[in-house]
């Protein structure tokens, strides 16, 4: 198996061909690997020495990174709670017998699991808890599979259970192939045996098998199969191992830590509102702002009383709960080289970034959660509705069969949203904020100008089928953002006026709206629109519409439109009074007869201007 060496730098993430790419204050550094011809190779045919050939399959990087982005532990004073709860659960406080051998931690992307793992790792060591673990790594080809799993685990645990040694290299010089075999075998013939026989001879306590970010393991089939193994060589609950799985809450995690067979003995823990994690995230800026202040090389440009405090709780907001946001504004503020108060202005959005993002790292996250999505057209239609409308999806999509398809077709976002009573709640409040910028989203823009003429469309569609609720969308949210396309034309001219006319208030906010597309036509749909309100609201009066055009009078200009009225009645009071006029008059003939007689008179169709 061709391992590549990791370099010590603030490596964020690497590039597909296996380039790291570092983010250093808001700059790409690619860094080209060297020819795989150069690394070195490991042929499991040629391996005589056990030793040797389980380290040529250890992923070190999997439980002792040198890259910064794995360092973090939780910040003091933060998530106490929750690493309490996992503790507890790894030493129960009372002598009771154990139902809960795995503990699965979830939350939203960002939120700290990785941070609370590896704080828990730490604890265990402390107090001599034998812990091993693998920290998945999406873009890490060294740590992103289940092949180094069983060999990375294996490892740990011979240096905490020396004892071990002496067990696993003989059955690994029996067999070189072995770490090329299913990942069941390697289970069962490299830990659970091994550990079986140290605990039959009473050398074995406890052990902690801690698995971190598993919805970054390739592939959905080997995430669940990893979590359905380790339940099945626990269930017999003849060995002190107990298992701790830390990931999103990706749709087929759900699904597999639901089934019985992994349910049974489940201890599941969310990242939620429960743990109260603003209180946390308002404790680490407060500290790492401090920290800025005392230790900045530019702090004296720094006003006593920055940052304010009204800017602290803008973050808190805009994290969501979720540490990554935070944690990412932080280093971006504190950047040596750089104001930290100008850099902050530029997080708030009230200076302009130039070559510098911010959110890079954030938005590498963001990037790629939406990879995932199969039909990401349809998706983009769901998410630009609740970026750019408050109501309630079935009021857009009820008439429309996508109305049945939202959840499926949010199912890969479950991460950073909640569908939840047909409204999307996301999970990241910056969400939004990506998506609206086409710098940080690229191919995941919502342009708002193409995606309300979208949903404009899906209004009228609404309309036409009965839906009234649809009005209040199109009207307040999607209309007047709309590019006046042929097909947004055919949708208004086939509207019918008469019945639009009345609902009383409604036509004043439709025609405003309508008054800001642009068909292209000067203005003339939406004065044939304007015509036919105001000539409804005369034929019908009453105290309410009489209102109803003291509004049209102040928001529309229709002076022409009344002025026109007046002609029209002027010319019918012309022609019906024709029979008191000499007959004879050539003046007053209509156009088509003659002069007009009196038997006649009442009968004549007044011309119109």
């Amino acid at each position: 198996m061709d391992r590549r060496h990791l370099p010590t730098s603030n490596n964020m993430f690497q590039s597909e061909r296996g380039a790291d790419i570092n983010i250093h204050n808001g700059t790409f550094i690619q860094h080209n690997p060297p020819p795989l011809a150069a690394v070195a190779a490991h042929n499991c045919y040629d391996a005589k020495d056990g030793f040797n050939h389980l380290q040529a399959h250890v992923a070190t990087a999997a439980f002792d990174s040198a890259l910064k982005v794995d360092a973090p532990k939780c910040h003091p004073n933060t998530r106490q709670a929750v690493q309490d709860d996992i503790m507890n659960w790894v030493i129960p406080k009372e002598a009771v017998i154990r139902i809960q051998w795995i503990l699965w931690l979830n939350g939203a992307a960002g939120a700290g699991k990785s941070a609370i793992a590896r704080s828990i790792v730490a604890l265990c060591l402390a107090r001599n808890i034998p812990i091993a673990r693998f920290f998945f790594f999406r873009t890490d080809a060294t740590r992103n599979s289940i092949q180094p799993v069983v060999a990375t685990l294996l490892h740990q645990l011979i240096h905490q259970l020396p004892d071990l040694l002496a067990i696993v290299v003989p059955k690994i010089q029996s067999d070189p192939l072995i770490f090329t075999k299913s990942l069941e075998t390697q289970l069962q013939c490299l830990i659970f045996e091994p550990l079986r026989q140290l605990h039959r001879e009473g050398t074995l306590t406890s052990v902690v098998l801690l698995f971190d970010g598993v919805d970054e393991c390739d592939g959905d089939e080997n995430q669940t199969d990893l979590v359905l193994l380790i339940a099945d060589f626990l269930k017999s609950r003849d060995l002190p191992i107990i298992a701790f799985f830390g990931s999103r809450a990706e749709i087929q995690l759900q699904q597999v830590f639901r089934s019985h067979d992994v349910s049974a003995s489940l201890l599941r823990l969310a990242l939620d509102d429960h743990y109260l994690p603003d209180a946390d995230i308002r404790l680490f800026l407060n500290d790492r702002f401090r920290q800025i202040k005392e230790t900045h090389p530019f702090s004296h440009h720094l006003k006593e009383d920055w940052p304010n405090t009204a800017h602290i709780e803008e973050i808190v907001d805009k994290s969501s709960g979720q540490f990554i946001y935070s944690s990412v504004v932080a280093n971006f503020v504190s950047s040596p080289r750089r104001n930290p108060a100008q850099q902050l202005e530029i997080v708030r959005g009230i200076r302009a970034p130039g070559n510098l993002t911010p959110f890079a790292q954030l938005d590498a996250l963001y990037r790629h959660i939406l990879s995932h999505v199969e039909d990401i057209e349809s998706t983009s239609l769901i998410l630009a509705c609740a970026v750019f409308s408050s109501y309630r999806l079935p009021t857009v999509f009820e008439a429309d069969p996508i109305i049945d398809d939202i959840p499926f077709l949010l199912a890969d976002l479950s991460s950073v949203l909640i569908y939840e009573e047909d409204q999307i709640r996301f999970l990241h409040a910056s969400l939004p904020d990506f998506l609206l910028d086409k710098a940080r989203s690229q191919g995941y823009f919502l342009d708002k100008r193409f995606w309300c003429t979208r949903l404009a469309v899906h209004c009228f569609g609404g309309i036409s089928a009965g839906i009234s609720m649809a009005w209040s969308p199109l009207i307040y949210d999607f209309l007047s953002y709309s590019e006046g396309t042929p097909e947004l034309r055919e949708h208004v001219l086939a509207l019918d006026l008469d019945q639009l006319s009345k609902n009383n208030i409604l036509p004043l906010h439709y025609l405003t709206a309508l008054r800001k597309v642009d068909f292209g036509d000067d203005g003339e749909l939406y004065r044939r629109h304007l015509n036919h309100h105001t000539r409804y609201i005369l034929e019908n009066p009453s105290k309410i519409q009489h209102d109803i055009m003291s509004e049209l009078q102040n928001d529309h200009d229709i002076s022409a439109i009344l002025a026109q009225i007046e002609s029209e009645k002027a010319d019918k009071l012309a022609v019906f009074d024709g029979p008191h006029i000499a007959r004879n008059d050539p003046e007053h003939w209509t156009e088509a007869a003659g002069p007009v007689s009196d038997a006649s008179a009442v009968n004549v169709e007044p011309r119109r201007a």
